[in-house]
């Protein structure tokens, strides 16, 4: 990056308005062009929407180099190239130009599935000991950029303990400006055990190997709009059709879709808003997220659930230095009405990422929760491998590896005003702490491993991983 400062004061320091004045150099350059290598899939006009500048523009020669760097970044955060260089170059005539040597990533992933039909592999590991007749079976196909457009298509076929079969195209443009995208899926799940109720904030299955305990059928599509390179909306349309056994709603659990009811059929409306000013999305070290989402479930009056959900996030990074960061993470969400909602539709903490570290084999379920955690990220390694001819993928050469520890804090409180007998952790401040490793590699794949004590006693050592696809 110090080269290409230099040569852009080069090039200004020859510029004739400084030979014929002696005044100092101007405080701007002007870009004249802009040049792809590397892209060989990758469409061009994709790339330079990334960009916050375009041929012609003129920048501020001071903190060039960092603009540069910034636009790199975001080319990056596309996940369609495995690494990038950027630079200037001077070009007949006195000109400047900016010059992007990208290497494209792998973009198709059929994927033998081998996956955990448990929350997360933390509680597969040790609540149900490793079980292999716990594991869902199958392919999975993804192109991560099948036209050049950074459209995504996925393709699911699951078998073994559950059963899933999902289909999902996503394009993030369609029109002239690039501001207008959609995603549309479909898929159809089916399980022999379904989650019943919750005693001691631990799911309590009910399981027949001989029968479908719940089935599930949605479709959605969604339309999408970034009139700003940061900014994105989306405007969903879901259907849901779920039925469970006729045991569990009429006797074990007639709560489950309320009034004994084995089905539950509804539209729903979604509304969301993203504003993305992060560094580097899969693991940020500065910048922020914000996001709001407004969710109406049930859209006719014949619909089986009515429930509306205000939900916003704040991800706020502090970068201090090249080694240390601060991560801050404030979630919430409230529901409407204040009525018993469904079981079904009364997940809270626990599921996902929406989580306590250290309760990872708990769930607390409600109408509403709030959630704040934090992590100090000090940086302990950061190389770059060059695997050479010992990588036949020309995608996966170069090995960018990160390592940090991370020294974690969290807070949150679920709500549940009906379903709360019998579950301690419910209505009430958790709190977590610990210590982790994680470990970044080829960008975008993150690995967590971490150690946390629960604020009313106990601790583990639990698993993240995150692959990018």
């Amino acid at each position: 990056m110090f080269s290409a400062l230099l040569t852009a004061c080069h090039v200004l320091y020859f510029h004739p308005a400084r030979a014929q004045t002696g005044a100092q150099p101007p405080l701007f350059v002007r870009i004249d062009s802009i040049l792809l290598e590397g892209n060989r899939k990758t469409r061009p006009s994709l790339i330079l929407r990334e960009l916050e500048f375009s041929a012609g523009d003129t920048l501020a020669l001071t903190g060039i180099a960092e603009t540069l760097e910034r636009n790199r970044l975001r080319v990056m955060n596309t996940n369609l190239f495995s690494s990038s260089t950027v630079s200037l170059d001077t070009l007949p005539g006195n000109r400047l130009g900016v010059r992007f040597q990208l290497v494209e990533t792998w973009y198709i992933y059929p994927i033998p599935l081998f996956e955990l039909a448990d929350r997360n592999f933390n509680v597969w590991w040790t609540e149900f000991n490793r079980s292999l007749k716990r594991v869902n079976y199958g392919i999975s196909w993804t192109h991560l950029n099948l036209s050049g457009h950074a459209d995504i298509l996925k393709l699911n076929l699951n078998f073994g303990y559950s059963n899933r079969y999902e289909i999902v195209y996503e394009r993030p443009w369609f029109n002239r400006r690039q501001t207008l995208g959609f995603r549309i899926a479909t898929g159809f799940v089916r399980t022999h055990e379904v989650s019943y109720r919750t005693a001691g904030n631990k799911q309590l299955f009910a399981v027949d190997p001989d029968a479908w305990q719940r089935k599930r059928y949605y479709a959605n599509m969604s339309l999408k709009w970034r009139p700003k390179l940061l900014t994105n909306h989306s405007l969903s349309l879901e259907y849901h059709q779920n039925t469970v056994a006729d045991s569990i709603a009429a006797e074990i659990n007639p709560d489950y879709f309320l009034q004994g009811r084995s089905r539950q059929r509804h539209f729903s409306l979604i509304y969301r808003l993203e504003i993305d000013r992060r560094d580097i999305r899969p693991y940020p070290l500065n910048g922020w997220l914000g996001i709001f989402e407004l969710r109406k479930n049930g859209l006719l009056p014949t619909d089986d659930l009515q429930l509306l959900r205000l939900g916003a996030e704040l991800k706020k990074y502090f970068g201090f230095s090249r080694r240390l960061s601060l991560e801050t993470v404030v979630k919430t969400r409230f529901s409407f009405p204040r009525r018993r909602p469904p079981f079904f539709n009364n997940q809270a903490l626990g599921y996902g990422n929406d989580l306590v570290r250290g309760y990872e084999f708990y769930v607390m379920d409600g109408l509403d929760y709030g959630l704040l955690r934090s992590s100090l990220h000090i940086g302990m390694l950061d190389h770059t491998f060059r695997l050479g001819r010992l990588m036949p993928l020309q995608a996966f050469r170069v090995m960018p590896l990160k390592i940090y520890v991370s020294i974690n804090n969290d807070l949150g409180y679920a709500n549940d005003p009906y379903y709360a007998t019998g579950n301690p952790l419910t209505n009430r401040l958790l709190r977590g702490h610990g210590i982790g490793i994680d470990v970044v590699a080829f960008y975008d794949k993150v690995a967590r491993f971490e150690w946390s004590w629960r604020g009313n006693g106990g601790n583990g050592f639990f698993v993240n991983i995150n692959t990018g696809i």
